[in-house]
């Protein structure tokens, strides 16, 4: 039942299928699957984006919220807003993230994490934190029914205690039929509770000092 504090989507969300959603997140984790599969030390970030492109293609898939992000090395600050001033070639000891888009069955399947390759306990940390921040986040909005706002105070509090910087904004957003309605602006922004199934949580961060950082997204459920 959508809550009766967020008139803002509610006009969108009486239309949106949450099975719909859950199908979508299960493909697109499928997908990072796959994904994760092609990327091997000696691959090249265009590259990456064509296989992923390939793969999609094999799964029916032929629209795009956004194409693929797939970045390795010290461009893995960058964020869905920059641009690569230098194409990485994956090493075999670095760190990589995925960020996709996909649309199926007119529904967005937005999903991405981090890839560490070799051993660094940088890597290592920068990947397991951005999958423990989002776990935490999800736990704590589910039990203090918090809005986007509170949420993100939340997770920008997390990440400041693990040592790293919060390397996003906007960060989460709206997601299901597609195009897209509602509200346009970042989850962190949204003064609502998020309502299960219709928004994705993005965690992007960053060491304070080295150009490295990692990547984790899902649907909020």
């Amino acid at each position: 039942m959508l809550s009766m504090q967020s008139p803002l989507v509610a006009e969108y969300t009486q239309k949106q299928i949450i099975e719909k959603t859950k199908h979508a997140a299960s493909i697109a984790g499928e997908l990072l699957q796959g994904i994760s599969r092609i990327i091997k030390p000696g691959i090249s970030e265009s590259e990456s984006r064509k296989k992923t492109i390939e793969l999609y293609e094999k799964f029916g898939i032929k629209r795009n919220w956004h194409n693929p992000y797939i970045y390795f090395g010290t461009n893995t600050i960058l964020t869905f807003k920059d641009k690569s001033a230098e194409e990485k070639i994956l090493q075999e000891e670095d760190i990589a993230y995925i960020d996709i888009g996909p649309i199926i069955e007119d529904v967005e399947g937005d999903a991405g994490q981090t890839l560490v390759f070799g051993k660094n306990s940088l890597f290592d940390e920068l990947k397991f934190q951005s999958e423990l921040i989002f776990k935490m986040a999800c736990n704590y909005w589910r039990e203090n029914n918090s809005t986007g706002i509170e949420l993100y105070k939340y997770i920008y509090k997390l990440t400041k205690e693990a040592g790293f910087i919060f390397n996003l904004d906007p960060a989460g957003h709206l997601i299901g039929s597609f195009p897209h309605k509602g509200w346009k602006d970042g989850l962190n922004t949204y003064p609502y509770p998020p309502e299960a199934g219709y928004w994705i949580l993005e965690i992007q961060i960053r060491h304070p000092e080295k150009s490295y950082g990692a990547f984790y997204e899902k649907v909020l459920l």
